[in-house]
């Protein structure tokens, strides 16, 4: 049977990988001129597991065990392998309520080192953090933005061992090199131009060098270009997709000096998530998405301006001085790229769909980095499930996820799952 990827992120080539080790004949396709060059080359390659879904919780431990033994994963491969540091991820709700305490409850049931700590507690342990809300988050603009915060945090959720992949695009590229050996073909600098139905198998994949693909199964990875594949294909789907321009800049980091660790920390009441870059000189942060903001989606992928501004900067790198008061604005540093959005609830759409050998895995809004090798896994299983008659639609496939022995259910995950309680937001 033959295969076509669209898209080689790091989600991409493990979609590739793990279609080739169930015997299926894979090309991948991709316009950047390597695996890793689009979105997953941007990413902050955090792996954590505080979710608002318990699946989605399991699919992230499971992911954190193959981070955490990356070797075994992509098998004998030639030259570096990632590095997956794990100092420790916070976050900071605005309250301590049932949702919280139920979230941190549900990753202990999993055996996540989670643990809900109180204002005291994260004080003695995170003295750098000023751990007071700032919740609901102002425009930096705000006459209020500057005005000291009375109002004391009820507490954190401390996920002790959670960590960020160094350098994501090489993460890419090592699992390229585990599918090349496998037998995958990848295809670089080829952009795809049109999907139609094929005369001697189900697709003709016409590519914009005007060469021509017979393949049997089309799967959809394109990250932010997604939507714009699914139209070439004639596919709609119940959820929307849509490319969404980010920033993520840097500043010094006051505690290298000082010698101290700095943990990862997902700021929901503030409206930001930083962590340590380069071996802890610098901190790279983010934005949670506060409804002050205007969210900036685009139409065009390919013409959206990359270069970092000064109100994203103003943003992110002065919520993350109030929140750390030792953090000190320096130059203009950064990075700009595209998430691709489930504009519903922000989670994964990993499912087949009403065209017939056409599957998706595409909205992973910035936040499935962590989950990419399991994603491989529910993508390869998904098609090779409906290819030999299985109605995943009917019954929903159960995952099996053998490092953490859990099964999920993973209708969650489907263009039909209908509303999901998450936060909409990078957080998920």
């Amino acid at each position: 049977m033959q295969a076509c990827v669209i898209g080689a992120g790091v989600i991409g080539c493990a979609v590739a990988l793990e279609l080739r080790r169930r015997g299926m004949d894979v090309t991948v396709i991709d316009k950047n001129g390597d695996a890793g060059h689009g979105s997953t080359s941007a990413s902050c390659g955090i792996v954590r597991r505080f979710y608002s879904q318990p699946g989605m919780i399991a699919l992230a431990h499971e992911g954190w065990h193959i981070w955490a033994d990356w070797r075994s994963f992509v098998s004998d491969i030639a030259g570096d392998l990632i590095e997956f540091p794990r100092p420790g991820m916070v976050f900071i709700p605005p309250r301590l309520d049932d949702s919280v305490r139920a979230t941190a409850a549900e990753m202990q049931r999993v055996g996540i080192k989670a643990h809900v700590l109180t204002r005291a507690e994260a004080t003695a342990r995170f003295p750098f953090l000023d751990l007071n809300s700032f919740h609901p988050a102002t425009p930096v603009d705000d006459p209020r933005f500057f005005e000291p915060s009375t109002q004391p945090l009820e507490g954190v959720v401390w996920e002790e061992d959670a960590g960020y992949v160094v350098f994501p695009a090489l993460a890419a590229q090592n699992v390229r090199q585990a599918a090349e050996r496998a037998g995958v073909s990848f295809r670089f600098h080829q952009e795809v131009a049109a999907i139609t139905p094929g005369a001697s198998r189900r697709f003709a994949v016409r590519l914009a060098s005007g060469a021509t693909l017979a393949m049997d199964v089309v799967v959809n990875v394109a990250g932010p270009h997604s939507s714009i594949v699914n139209r070439m294909a004639g596919v709609t789907l119940p959820l929307e997709t849509r490319p969404l321009r980010r920033e993520v800049h840097a500043q010094a980091n006051p505690l290298f000096e000082r010698g101290e660790a700095l943990p990862i920390v997902g700021d929901l009441d503030g409206g930001i998530y930083f962590r340590p870059e380069s071996r802890g000189r610098d901190i790279i942060v983010g934005s949670t998405d506060p409804q002050c903001d205007l969210l900036e989606f685009v139409d065009d992928p390919d013409a959206v301006d990359r270069g970092v501004t000064q109100l994203y900067r103003e943003r992110q790198s002065l919520r993350l001085m109030k929140r750390m008061p030792s953090v000190t604005m320096g130059r203009l540093r950064g990075v700009a790229d595209l998430y691709d959005v489930t504009v519903q609830d922000w989670y994964p759409i990993v499912d087949r769909t009403d065209l017939p050998g056409y599957y998706v895995c595409i909205g992973t809004s910035g936040s499935s980095f962590k989950t990419a090798p399991v994603l491989g896994m529910l993508t390869a299983q998904i098609i090779e499930a409906c290819e030999h008659g299985h109605d995943t639609d009917a019954a929903p496939l159960q995952l099996e996820l053998p490092r953490i022995g859990r099964t999920v259910d993973t209708r969650f995950l489907s263009r039909r799952r209908g509303e999901l309680q998450t936060t909409a937001t990078v957080i998920g």
